[in-house]
């Protein structure tokens, strides 16, 4: 863990202690899962604040930290971490203004007795290089998520629709040990697969067409994210073509990575090789985004992005082409960003499945 360079931060910016609020940011420092918890650290000192639903399951766990509860004695959460603040924050403190609600801003300004000071992914530097337990995480839910995948291959000819596949995704994910998925899983049956965020409807499996499937799951707290095209039974030689035309476009922005390239320098490997074959007008996000305890984190694989790959840093690679009122192709790997090159994750192979 890196509470240590994270404290030495706080001290760095002029900082008495720094007000962690959000979940995954929460999580990340303590590794205690909730819905309801603060961390305040200061230069020596960690704390990790909660309400009666997780106190006591927070003493057991969190060995090496000072467990406070928070609303006792019929008093109101956030007034009473304004108080904890006010004992324990010291003369300055910063807090997450990316993720605060302008309400919980007010309170803590109106209510801490020192000077408040926002930052914007206070984290980012810590939490985008990935340590080796964390590594080995991703790993597994990339791994049990090509597994997942492997055994829907065997039931997606016998789905009645989309929202079956959903639910047999669930229920595998469960099945292999996550906690649940890592984003709503898209099924894009037909013509439902030419937009890049369909939202899994009833509409059936067809006999002869394509099926977008991006699905990922949470294992252990961290993500995972994977994209297949699959084609059940006849499909367009047009389609087949557009297949592989993303497939070099994936390989090459693979290629690309590395650590200290620019990020738009794999996003521009991936567009134009689509460009090139005809399709750049639609291909229509970014080529990927980092990946972690959240599903998105930076950086973002884009051309707008001023970001470089970092060593350790976990992204996804995933091009795709969407012709609408037709289809479309989306392939999707996991990498690690390395020294002199990449680490692909994803164990399913990217040629085309026809079932």
């Amino acid at each position: 863990m890196k509470i240590r360079q994270v404290q030495k931060k706080i001290q760095a910016e002029g900082l008495s202690s720094f007000l962690f609020s959000s979940r995954a940011n929460v999580f990340y420092l303590s590794r205690f899962p909730s819905s309801s918890a603060f961390v305040l650290l200061t230069g020596k000192e960690k704390y990790f604040l909660t309400d009666g639903r997780y106190y006591e399951g927070a003493k057991k766990k969190l060995k090496g930290w000072q467990v406070i509860l928070l609303g006792d004695k019929n008093r109101k959460v956030l007034d009473h971490l304004i108080e904890v603040l006010n004992k324990l924050g010291g003369r300055k403190l910063g807090f997450e203004e990316d993720r605060t609600t302008v309400s919980f801003y007010k309170k803590l300004k109106e209510g801490f007795k020192g000077k408040v000071e926002g930052f914007s992914g206070f984290l980012n530097q810590f939490r985008t290089a990935k340590t080796k337990g964390e590594l080995k995480l991703i790993k597994t839910a990339v791994e049990k998520t090509d597994t997942v995948f492997s055994r829907l291959l065997e039931y997606l000819p016998e789905a009645e629709n989309e929202l079956d596949v959903r639910r047999f995704i669930i229920d595998r994910i469960f099945r292999e040990g996550g906690s649940g998925e890592s984003f709503p899983s898209i099924v894009a049956a037909g013509k439902n697969s030419a937009v890049p965020h369909h939202q899994t409807s009833r509409k059936k499996i067809p006999k002869n067409g394509v099926v977008l499937i991006d699905m990922g799951m949470v294992y252990e707290g961290y993500c995972s994210d994977f994209t297949r095209t699959v084609c059940i039974g006849k499909v367009s030689r047009e389609f087949e073509k557009v297949y592989r035309i993303v497939e070099e476009a994936h390989l090459t922005a693979v290629e690309k990575v590395k650590a200290g390239v620019p990020v738009k320098e794999v996003d521009r490997a991936a567009r134009e090789v689509i460009k090139k074959y005809g399709y750049g007008d639609y291909f229509l996000h970014s080529t990927g985004h980092g990946l972690g305890i959240e599903i998105h984190e930076p950086p973002r694989v884009s051309q707008q992005s001023e970001e470089v790959l970092v060593e350790n840093s976990v992204i996804t690679i995933e091009p795709g082409i969407y012709l609408p009122d037709k289809w479309g192709v989306r392939l999707e790997n996991v990498v690690v960003v390395e020294k002199n090159g990449c680490k692909v994750l994803t164990g399913t192979p990217l040629d085309l499945i026809k079932l």
